[in-house]
């Protein structure tokens, strides 16, 4: 018995290992909903959770540089035909973490964001997405194609990430610095992807089948989409009594 439990003791780390690194969420893109606005324009809602595990996350807390395309593809669909690509359009994000002043920072062409840490970032980058679509034909079928991909960049995509920084930051241009304001050289990005392992990870979702005009009478919500939020509830007011069924008013003697 006690070489039993000495055995236990020790095969128990490792047996704990296994089984939580089978709880580890898998990343998955997820459709919430189909909808239309009050002018009837089409969009899509979507979010991508888990996005940053295992290899991805070490390699993102190292510091390497990392970019999240997401890839939208509408598609009419036809009968005996191939369906036919009706639009497609790409999103980019940068995002790497900041060693020096320990943040995480999101950056694309519009604007750079920083985060204290990697759980805000992913809210603001995969979290309660939308995608408006561009005018299609009311009756027909379609059906949208969302894709998320997550990469190390590349050293043409590290100089692109210092050009949009350059532009958040006031003040000449420092040349000298290593690796510029990113603060890495394109030697040290292929060392950090070398050690990590980290490759391309895709995921893809689509959307039900659907046409405009029933969209627009109806959302389509996925099993997927979250609950509506409960309205708070309102305090009941008790109906006010004619005048005739009211009590008399006491007097004081």
């Amino acid at each position: 018995m006690r070489a039993w439990r000495q055995t236990w003791r020790g095969a128990a780390p490792v047996i704990c290992g296994v089984l939580l690194a089978g709880l580890a969420r898998a990343t998955e893109l997820r459709v919430e909903r189909v909808g239309a606005t009050s002018q009837g324009f089409l969009y899509v809602d979507y979010r991508l959770e888990s996005p940053f595990e295992g290899k991805v996350l070490d390699a993102i807390r190292s510091g390497l540089p990392s970019t999240l395309i997401y890839d939208v593809e509408v598609w009419r669909q036809r009968s005996g035909w191939w369906d036919k690509l009706e639009e497609t359009r790409e999103s980019q994000l940068r995002l790497y973490r900041d060693l020096l002043n320990d943040q995480y920072v999101l950056a694309s062409r519009e604007e750079v964001r920083r985060f204290a840490d990697l759980q805000t970032l992913t809210q603001a980058a995969c979290e309660h997405r939308r995608e408006y679509l561009r005018p299609l034909s009311p009756s027909k079928p379609c059906y949208v194609v969302i894709t998320a991909s997550l990469a190390p960049l590349s050293v043409d995509d590290l100089k692109e990430l210092e050009e949009w920084l350059q532009g958040t930051i006031r003040g000449p241009k420092d040349d000298s610095r290593p690796g510029g304001i990113v603060g890495i050289s394109g030697t040290m990005v292929g060392m950090l992807m070398s050690m990590s392992g980290f490759g391309r990870v895709s995921v893809h979702e689509r959307t039900p089948t659907f046409t405009p005009d029933d969209v627009r009478l109806a959302p389509i919500v996925t099993r997927h989409a979250p609950p509506a939020p409960a309205l708070p509830s309102q305090p009941r007011t008790p109906h006010a009594l004619p005048d005739s069924a009211r009590p008399a008013a006491r007097s004081r003697p």
